[in-house]
């Protein structure tokens, strides 16, 4: 009985020590599978990354090609032998490892599929690229045209002007009792010329490109004016301002302010009697606001009003400042006017308009002076004329767009990055050589 129970007890430590064994065995057969499919993949990566690497057109890199190849063939071999050595072993590698990686199987195919389209199809993305860059190209000249065409630089014109001139007192009865009837003057003809002026504009599109001068001359002729007692006597008028103006450009509206200094003068030769009308000579400052607006290309409104701060009526010999009228009188007067431009060709344009001026005069009569409290002096201008434009800086002349090159900042902003690409390509290499 106790032989057999010392039987029993040997075969069971016997069975143990076999089943150590064999899992001893088994664990380092299942390590050194794994080192072995570790090291064929890492072999299949090295020659599929070494294929990619190999440059499309290139007479010198045939060697080096062929020299991967074969290595390629090689892996490719060595692969096919170590396979058909391991083909006992592919079930217990399977049974090991697992199955296959599919998805990693998939990335290679993926990535030759990447490259025969890149290779491919590498004629459609240059293509596209190009007209990214055509694209951006025009829309940034049309923007810089569409800039450049924008205001004048010079404006010089000569036109023929009439003139309509109505001066009456506040008391008719007062002003005949006094010697001094109502005027009217229709139309009385001119000969004018205007200027706008922005020298710093052919030269620069900054804030000295809007600051300019302007000016008016108006002279009139073939005038006679027939007095109270039936006389006809010489009438001669004439008026001119001068002075600084700034445009502010926004667009198809283009509001401006001015000051100017001006002189306006209608006399009538005196005959020493009682029924002579006094000289005017009015100089004042005239600060005032203003608007182009742009209805077309060749078409342009221009309007602007303004207050006269009248410095002198006329106090010279015969005025009506002077100790023959109303010594003590004093004025100050508005205007404003509207005019209409057109472009007809090249630098030559059109313009047409009106003007209205009006005084206000308070004489402040005594019982030295002739017994009147005041008088209102109109006048009324149409006119129109011929002038030459001239554009500044990023425009041409007559309003047709000079050619403009495209932008360098953005064409360089829209154009293909070569480098960038073959830099995403070798990083790409690089990341399946570490694999």
């Amino acid at each position: 009985m106790k032989g057999l129970f010392a039987g029993l007890v040997v075969a069971v430590a016997l069975a143990s020590v076999g089943s150590d064994a064999s899992a001893a065995v088994t664990d380092e057969a299942a390590a050194t599978l794994v080192a072995k499919a570790r090291s064929r993949h890492h072999a299949v990566s090295i020659a599929k990354a070494k294929k990619r690497k190999r440059p499309a057109n290139s007479g010198s890199s045939g060697k080096a090609d062929s020299a991967d190849d074969a290595a390629g063939g090689d892996d490719d071999a060595g692969k096919g032998a170590s396979a058909s050595g391991d083909a006992g072993e592919d079930t217990k590698e399977d049974a090991v490892l697992g199955p296959p990686n599919k998805k990693k199987a998939a990335a290679p195919a993926a990535a030759s599929a990447d490259e025969d389209s890149s290779g491919g199809g590498g004629g459609e993305e240059p293509k596209a690229a190009s007209k990214s860059v055509e694209t951006v190209s025009s829309k940034a000249s049309s923007e810089e045209a569409g800039a450049g065409s924008a205001l004048p630089a010079l404006e010089f014109g000569v036109g023929a002007k009439a003139m309509f001139r109505q001066l009456s007192w506040t008391s008719e009865a007062d002003a005949r009792a006094a010697g001094l009837g109502p005027y009217h003057l229709t139309p009385g003809p001119e000969t004018g010329a205007w200027l706008e002026f922005y020298p710093a504009a052919f030269g620069t599109e900054g804030f000295a490109a809007n600051v300019g001068l302007f000016g008016r001359f108006d002279y009139g002729f073939g005038v006679a004016t027939t007095l109270a007692n039936g006389t006809d006597v010489a009438t001669s008028f004439r008026d001119y301002l001068g002075g600084i103006k700034v445009r502010i450009p926004t667009g198809s509206f283009i509001p401006n302010v001015s000051v100017a200094y001006g002189q306006q003068l209608f006399e009538i030769a005196q005959q020493q009697n009682g029924t002579d009308l006094p000289k005017l000579a009015y100089q004042f400052i005239r600060p005032a606001l203003g608007a182009r607006l742009v209805l077309a290309p060749t078409i342009a409104l221009d309007a602007a009003v303004a207050y006269l701060m009248v410095l002198d009526p006329g106090s010279g010999a015969d005025h009506i400042k002077s100790a023959r009228f109303f010594p003590k009188a004093t004025s100050y007067g508005i205007d404003a006017s509207v005019s209409v431009a057109v472009k007809l060709t090249g630098s030559v344009g059109a313009r047409a308009g009106a003007d209205f001026r009006q005084y206000g005069l308070n004489l402040h009569p005594d019982s030295t002076t002739r017994s009147v409290a005041g008088a209102v002096d109109r006048y009324i201008v149409a006119w129109a004329g011929l002038e030459v434009v001239l554009d500044g800086q990023g425009g041409a002349a007559g309003g047709e767009d000079a050619p403009v090159k495209p932008s360098k900042r953005r064409r360089r902003h829209a154009e293909p990055k070569a480098d960038d690409e073959s830099t995403d390509d070798s990083s790409s290499a690089k990341s399946s050589d570490d694999e």
